[in-house]
């Protein structure tokens, strides 16, 4: 009896912390880090703010879960779309279902991904660096891409891949600012960001 007691207590406990983490990336994504208080968490799932406290020590911590949430969907979801390639697929295929699945794990997979971009700038310091390993691993998998593309030819060598690697991630997150659903499909303006990046603007003439 005890034992199922215990399991029981265990399931809601969970069930209240997932609440808790859905509400809170609902409100970071809509009003900012700053702009939502522990208070307007509790309000939203109509308990007390104090509640939260007996899950989180602090909105930095729940914060930081939420970031963490948000780049690891990321991750996970441009690593399986590539992995999923044929082994003899060019770096401009692989370049392009990354932008695709970053795109897709950004704009279709809610609250968690978005508030770990739009918010990033606005958290504390001390969760920002905890934030910076995980997107610095991310972020290693673009300057492999990118360096195996320029080494074979692909590139060219005046190109600085820093740059290039930061345009193209950050034209991607920027993508939050402006996209409306039904507008363009996400694997239009993901082949359409890569494109622009690949070939250039400039005509013939």
């Amino acid at each position: 009896m005890d034992m199922a007691r215990n399991k029981a207590k265990k399931t809601k406990t969970n069930k209240s912390r997932g609440a808790i983490l859905d509400a809170a990336a609902f409100l970071f994504s809509q009003h900012g880090y700053k702009g939502t208080t522990l208070r307007d968490i509790a309000a939203a799932l109509d308990m007390k703010a104090g509640s939260i406290y007996y899950h989180f020590s602090s909105k930095e911590e729940l914060v930081l879960e939420i970031l963490t949430i948000g780049l690891s969907n990321i991750i996970d979801t441009v690593v399986r779309d590539v992995e999923a390639l044929p082994k003899n697929s060019s770096t401009k295929e692989v370049l392009v279902t990354a932008a695709k699945a970053h795109l897709f794990a950004l704009l279709e997979k809610g609250d968690y991904t978005s508030t770990s971009i739009r918010n990033y700038g606005q958290m504390p310091e001390a969760v920002q660096k905890e934030g910076l390993v995980i997107r610095d691993k991310y972020e290693n998998m673009w300057r492999k891409w990118l360096q195996q593309a320029q080494d074979k030819g692909e590139i060219k060598k005046s190109i600085n891949l820093k740059v290039l690697r930061l345009s193209l991630l950050g034209s991607f997150n920027r993508t939050l600012a402006w996209y409306k659903k039904g507008e363009m499909s996400v694997s239009d303006i993901a082949e359409s960001q890569v494109e622009i990046f690949w070939s250039g603007i400039a005509g013939d003439k």
